[in-house]
């Protein structure tokens, strides 16, 4: 008789999509091979349980996972995600090799770090699918996938990384697919209880937070009802953090004889030099709160039956805070030296200089380089915002799964699923500008941190120290109430699951060990408000309106309370390794933090006779009327509904080809169906600054509609695959595989709306704001199709001991309908629009190579042989993407207009480090574990096209990270320790380019755009297990 892949009680909690389940020997001839993959199966599920603890024992669980599984995978065991330094699973996951984390807030936005990983890439790409104990699981914010960030490690059982999936995995990832494995009751022999509680804090954000956690596990037989089993987890943790940013604004080409006199197009970079749009500086505070609770039951009422029952919800708060002093000047461009100066450059790229703004000042029917307060010197400085923003998201996501598993006969195994997962994302995003001129100050780029420093002599008038001298920037009376911004969205998913699969293991055949079959059905709803993707950005009082009569300052007549605003200092900012302006006044907190009892302040505050005031995005524009407050936001629906099937065949032998060998091979086919409903919102009449000059097509534009519009496709893919090992000797074994795999587009970048805004150039003094163009961003564009890739792996793998291994691999994935970001002119009724959203960009190529080293040092004498080291390193190489766009950087500040669009030169694909690698220390011995990590990545692209003010390929400088922990088990069952975080104080930087111009010509320099300094972390942990 042959030995079954598994008996049931081993595999119960493994549903046949999780391709760790497949049998782990190449022996399927011999009674004695069937026996022998058994046993090495049911050692993969004991290694997986709880019981494991200890550095060596959670590696070699995730070694013997690594080797005896069915196809290429990487495996983290529970005991080495709390182990780490490390705050969530995202984290956790940048230790194993080909996989590399982001650090910012969101994909696409490079202006706002983030102190934890956010977004996982396999192999240099983004496109990883996100499972649940082998289910698909999502967050309502990323559509697609889970935010991994937003789960708890402290609920987590194991995390399994799969870079060439079988047949079995559900679709969806072309990076990879990410495995995350829950504790079962049935997994530990009988009871367990456990609790950890932790203190952390960082060392500039200088706020203490908790953390805790709880599980208990026990199981129970009866005479007549079978075994029972029930867990329960629950997870809380707390992070402060502080995050110091320095930002420079786009270099232009400029003549040196000219400056100022742009917009220019160079043809050579003879004459011309690089003068940046002077620099921005924030400090931005962050709070976070993670909850996570999970249940699961298990019901065993014989040996042949079993159910099992897991609910799983994660909650994740986020609270930012930021205060940013921005550059406000209508061009980049507009910089020049203080008249009798003169700038320095190395090379042709600014350096050093006395900085002023060479732009307008004045009203719209004011006076040219028109003064606040009669405090500035006529040449002035340039505009600046002081701004004050919060941003508050909440993510909530539930999943609960009903599965159940009978053994039909010796030979057939029967199991399905049903599954819920509903999750749910708000997010409210608030920003109010203070406005002013800065006084000329020396701007230093040749330090390596930028700094601005005010010239403070007799010859500009200026005394920064003096809040009673009304030049002071200190002084309220020289700011004035600029404008507002606001960004709401409301997200929510709902996905309904059914499967059913059969397993058939063979008796007596020299090659075949077990069949399988399945099918899958999802219908998946969401819901999302049609301002997802639009930043309302509206004028509270500024000189370019029309009626503008002047700006008032902030004490002007006390008709801004002054409530309202706030003095903010930048305390140690950068450590105190620059100099800028430290004290200035900001709008407070009591107003940011309370967006809708900010909205009818504001609105009263609006400019007397003004027109296109700020309206707040909870009302809807109208022509006619700033606010019609009786009506909302419109919202998109869509609907997209899966049918998948597959069949995979596993098979081995040990003679026929002089050597062990087993595999398997199949295929899956999925048919896709979409159906989305969203809108069109044109701009309001309100939005029109100046009529002047606008053509009736264009004025038929700001009619204030909002217009719906319908989609529905449908297609299917057919994805083989094939995986092949071959047991070189006991120790040392190849790996062949195969696959095809796709990747949707998520479902924010298949929703159906798009939001139409103008842009506005101010030519001169005396002269109102002209138009010069619609913009328009996008939630998405329902023609995306799924990229696809057909991808090829060799694996060479020596396992020399039970906690050591040496492997490399060898891979290529040709990917067809690319998807990026870009900006193009699309036509809307007659008129061109710049549009800014996905497409997909063509083929390409990612290939590469992965290798790693795994040892303790168990020869070393005495306390040494506690010694290990973990290192692993990945080279990646893409071709390049052509075809993109950005904007010329001559475009208006926080604008790029038709006329403004260039195509990139070739790009590499986003997110990709040509060098990845990850080095750990280890020690064990005695009552002591630790370990220090440094993770380091190289260069990678960011975006193609910043979705702030920029408009220009953003790319991430090569930077490593360490980091640490220590523990004393005080006996077998407590252990207290130190986790510490970013210990080299590691500042991010992000570079610019190339910057390529409407007439052609390319500057290729990288240019510095910003440098980021994150606070140094450290927990206090105390552990506990019974």
């Amino acid at each position: 008789m042959y030995t079954p892949t598994m008996t049931l009680a081993q595999s119960a909690n493994q549903g046949p999509s999780t391709a760790a389940t497949a049998p782990a020997s190449a022996s399927a001839a011999t009674d004695a091979g069937k026996k022998k993959k058994a046993d090495e199966q049911k050692q993969i599920q004991d290694m997986a349980g709880v019981t494991v603890t200890g550095i060596r024992a959670s590696l070699e669980s995730s070694q013997s996972l690594k080797q005896n599984a069915s196809q290429i995978v990487d495996s983290v065991t529970a005991t080495d995600i709390t182990a780490m330094p490390d705050r969530s699973v995202t984290e956790t996951l940048q230790r194993i090799s080909g996989v590399t984390v982001d650090h910012y807030l969101a994909d696409d936005d490079p202006d706002h770090p983030s102190a934890e990983g956010s977004g996982v890439l396999i192999r240099g790409l983004p496109y990883v699918a996100s499972l649940l104990n082998g289910a698909e699981s999502f967050s309502a914010n990323n559509g697609r996938a889970l935010s991994f960030e937003d789960v708890p490690a402290e609920l987590m059982q194991g995390v399994d990384v799969y870079k060439n999936p079988s047949a079995e995995l559900i679709e969806g990832g072309i990076g990879g697919t990410v495995d995350l494995r829950t504790r079962m009751p049935f997994d530990a022999p009988g009871q367990v209880a456990a609790f950890s509680t932790g203190v952390n804090e960082g060392d500039t954000s200088k706020k203490s937070k908790p953390s805790a956690s709880f599980l208990y596990s026990n199981r129970w037989k009866t005479e007549n009802l079978g075994e029972f089993g029930a867990l329960f987890d629950v997870s809380y943790s707390e992070l402060a953090s502080r995050t110091d940013g320095i930002q420079v604004n786009p270099y232009v080409l400029e003549p040196q004889n000219n400056l100022g006199n742009c917009p220019c197009e160079p043809t050579s970079s003879t004459g011309n030099v690089a003068i940046p749009g002077d620099i921005n500086y924030y400090e931005m505070d962050m709070q976070r709160r993670r909850t996570g609770i999970y249940a699961a039951f298990q019901w065993r009422p014989t040996n042949n039956l079993e159910f099992d029952s897991r609910f799983f919800r994660s909650t994740y708060n986020l609270q930012w805070q930021e205060h940013e002093v921005q550059t406000n000047e209508g061009n980049y461009y507009n910089m020049i030296p203080v008249p009798g100066t003169s700038f320095d450059y190395d090379n042709g790229v600014y350096e050093n200089g006395d900085m002023v703004s060479g732009s307008w000042q004045g009203g719209g029917t004011g006076p040219a380089k028109a003064t606040l307060n009669t405090g500035y010197p006529p040449i002035g400085g340039p505009n600046y915002y002081a701004l004050t923003r919060e941003q508050t998201q909440f993510v909530r996501t539930t999943d609960w799964s009903n599965t159940f598993k009978y053994n039909l006969t010796d030979n057939m195994i029967w199991s399905g699923e049903v599954q819920l997962v509903k999750s749910t994302a708000n997010e409210v995003d608030f920003t109010v500008y203070d406005q002013f001129f800065m006084p000329p100050a020396d701007v230093n780029m040749n330090s390596g941190i930028p700094s601005l420093t005010l010239l403070n002599n007799t010859k500009y008038a200026y005394t920064p120290s003096n809040t009673s001298n009304p030049n002071s920037l200190t002084n309220y009376a020289n700011y004035y109430l600029g404008a507002a911004l606001d960004h709401l969205e409301y997200d929510y998913a709902m996905m309904r699951t059914v499967r059913t699969d059969l397993e058939y293991n063979f008796d007596n055949s020299n090659w075949l060990q077990y069949f399988r079959v399945g099918v899958r059905f999802t219908n998946h709803d969401t819901y999302s408000n049609n301002n997802s993707s639009s930043y309302n950005w509206g004028p509270i009082s500024q000189d370019w309106e029309s009626g503008y009569t002047g700006p008032s300052s902030l004490d002007w007549t006390n008709n801004v309370p002054a409530w309202m605003n706030q003095q903010f200092s930048f305390s140690d900012f950068f450590r105190g390794q620059t100099k800028l302006p430290s004290t200035l006044v900001f709008p407070s907190m009591a107003l940011v933090g309370n967006y809708y009892g900010a909205i009818s302040a504001l609105r009263a505050l609006e400019m007397s006779g003004g027109a296109g005031g700020w309206c707040p995005q909870i009302f809807s524009e109208s022509a006619g009327d700033a606010c019609n407050p009786a009506s909302g936001m419109s919202a998109d629906y869509m609907h997209e509904a899966t049918q998948a099937a597959y069949a995979s065949l596993y098979f081995g032998n040990d003679t026929a080809l002089g050597i062990p060998f087993d595999g398997n091979i199949g295929v899956r086919f999925v048919h896709t169906s979409v159906n989305a409903n969203g809108s069109v919102t044109y701009p309001s009449s309100d939005a029109i600054q100046n009529s002047a000059g606008i053509t009736p097509s264009e004025r038929a534009l700001f009619n204030g509609a909002t217009t719906p519009i319908n989609g529905a496709y449908d297609y299917h893919n057919v994805l083989p695959s094939l995986n092949l090992r071959f047991k070189l000797t006991d120790d040392l074994q190849l790996r062949l595989a195969a696959s095809k795999a796709i990747t949707r587009p998520t479902i924010s970048q298949l929703n159906s709306y798009m939001v139409i805004g103008t842009s506005w150039s101010s030519p001169g003094p005396g002269q109102q704001a002209q138009l010069a163009g619609f913009t328009a961003t996008t939630g998405g564009n329902p023609d995306l199709k799924p990229m696809e890739a057909n991808q090829f792996d060799a694996a060479l793998e020596w396992y020399f001991a039970p906690t050591s291994e040496l492997y490399t691999t060898l891979f290529k994935k040709n990917i067809s309908n690319y998807t990026t970001t870009e900006v193009h002119t699309q036509t809307i009724d007659g008129v061109p629009v710049a549009v800014s959203g996905p497409t997909n960009a063509g083929t390409g190529t990612v290939k590469g190579a992965e290798a790693g080293y795994s040892q303790f040092f168990d020869f070393l004498p005495g306390p040494l042989k506690g010694l290990g080291v973990q290192a692993n390193y990945t080279f990646l190489e893409s071709s390049k993407i052509y075809g993109t766009n950005s904007c010329d950087p001559n475009h208006g500040n926080g604008s790029c207009s038709t006329g403004d669009i260039v195509t990139n030169p070739g790009l590499p694909m986003q997110g990709l480090s040509p060098h990845n690698y990850n080095i750990t220390g280890m020690y064990e011995y005695g009552d002591w574990s630790a370990r220090l990590a440094w993770s380091w990545r190289s260069r990678y692209l960011i975006t193609p096209v910043d979705s702030g003010d920029t408009y220009l390929p953003m790319w991430n400088a090569a930077s490593g990270q360490l980091d640490a922990s220590i523990f004393y088990h005080i006996n077998k069952s407590m252990q207290v320790g130190l986790q510490m975080n970013n210990l080299t104080n590691t500042v991010q930087k992000v570079l610019m380019g190339p910057t390529t111009y409407i007439n052609g010509y390319v500057d290729w320099n990288l240019y510095t755009r910003a440098l980021f300094m994150t606070d140094r972390r450290y927990e206090l942990v105390f552990r506990a297990s019974f």
